[in-house]
């Protein structure tokens, strides 16, 4: 899990000296939800202090003072598959195969009355995603999940998390693997 400060300019922004190693997340393979959450929780607590409380810079050279500075998730960036599990979404060979809009059923795959799609409403996610966390049982988080496509992550303890918004699938998967072109032929016509 790395991260980059977005107020650098773009020259230096990723840069390896410029980026934060925020964790690594052990293989060989990926882990199931409940760990990919106790992975992000520390870095989640820190973005939700740094969101709510901010951090107190003591000097900078512009505030010779000190500032109170905030920290937010801007992005998330993954392949499809890690952007879908990171943000507990059901995968894209569910019924919910789009993250950012209500498509909804395998059946309108194709579809392409672009005016006609609303966009999910992270309100709504939320709350879906709470009453999975609250489910007592395994049969009722199933069920929840069936109905809705969404379980809890860590990610919803950030205020401002919009997966439809600030998930972002990274170009080489989308372009160098193909997905683009699997979207653009099989998918859509």
């Amino acid at each position: 899990i790395s991260m980059a400060c977005l107020n650098l300019p773009s020259d230096i922004r990723y840069k390896p000296e410029n980026m934060y190693l925020a964790g690594i997340i052990p293989g060989p393979k990926q882990p199931s939800l409940e760990h990919l959450n106790h992975y992000i929780r520390p870095l989640i607590n820190d973005m939700v202090d740094s969101w709510e409380r901010g951090i107190k810079i003591s000097k900078t050279a512009h505030f010779p003072t000190g500032r109170l500075a905030r920290s937010a998730v801007a992005l998330a960036v993954c392949d499809l598959p890690a952007a879908r599990h990171l943000a507990s979404l059901a995968g894209t060979s569910s019924h919910f195969f789009c993250s950012a809009c209500n498509c909804y059923h395998k059946t309108t795959y194709g579809r392409v009355d672009f005016d006609s799609w609303k966009p999910r409403d992270k309100d709504e996610l939320r709350k879906f995603a709470e009453q999975w966390r609250d489910a007592v049982t395994t049969s009722e988080r199933e069920k929840l999940f069936k109905a809705h496509g969404v379980r809890y992550s860590e990610l919803w303890r950030l205020p401002y998390w919009d997966p439809s918004r600030q998930l972002v699938i990274d170009p080489m998967h989308c372009i160098l693997e193909g997905l683009v072109q699997h979207h653009s032929r099989n998918l859509l016509g």
